[in-house]
């Protein structure tokens, strides 16, 4: 079975929201402030990167269905 890139798209943000919440889990545990804003970086990187994919294949659509 092959997974839908929606799939994929809520799964890879899914995934990084958790690692998030693991680091700032950890921060809160340890005393170590710099894992919640590695987590961030993480969560950001991943929601952007995954954004900026979704849109692409938006206007690839777009330009197919205008043709």
């Amino acid at each position: 079975m092959k997974a839908t890139f929606s799939t994929w798209y809520l799964t890879a943000i899914i995934v990084a929201g958790l690692a998030f919440f693991a680091l700032a889990l950890s921060a809160y545990a340890t005393g170590q402030q710099a894992l919640i804003f590695i987590g961030m970086g993480i969560f950001m990187v991943t929601t952007m990167t995954m954004a900026s994919l979704f849109a692409q294949r938006q206007r690839k659509a777009q330009a197919l269905d205008s043709k």
